[in-house]
């Protein structure tokens, strides 16, 4: 990896931690404008779901530094995702895992007796 495309990582990685921050000062403004509780709990989980993603992003990137072998920057990626209850790479990954093969979409849990 050249010190370019650690600059755009680092450069996007800013980026959305300050969209992160926009989502979060939306929070204060809903509430003293007495928005409706969907409406609040709705941005909470958009900007909580920010910061999950930040966190992979941050830590793909310190193990992309620290770690040299593919195989087990995945694995440790693979268990923060896992602890984190995501499955899918997130959509500006970086260099990272930009060669891996998409994972098939997740139908989720099915419930015993019902259909979809």
């Amino acid at each position: 990896m050249t010190a370019v495309d650690a600059d755009d990582d680092r450069g996007a990685a800013v980026r959305h931690a300050q969209r992160a921050t926009g989502q979060v000062a939306a929070l204060a403004s809903m509430i003293t404008d007495d928005r409706p509780f969907g409406d609040v709990v709705q941005q909470l989980l958009a900007a909580r779901g920010s910061l999950d993603s930040l966190l992979i992003r941050l830590v793909e990137l310190q193990l992309r530094d620290c770690v040299p072998s593919p195989e087990a920057r995945d694995e440790v990626d693979g268990l923060l995702r896992t602890v984190l209850g995501r499955s899918a790479s997130p959509r500006h990954a970086p260099v990272l895992h930009r060669n891996r093969p998409a994972a098939p979409p997740s139908t989720g849990p099915q419930l015993e007796g019902r259909t979809p």
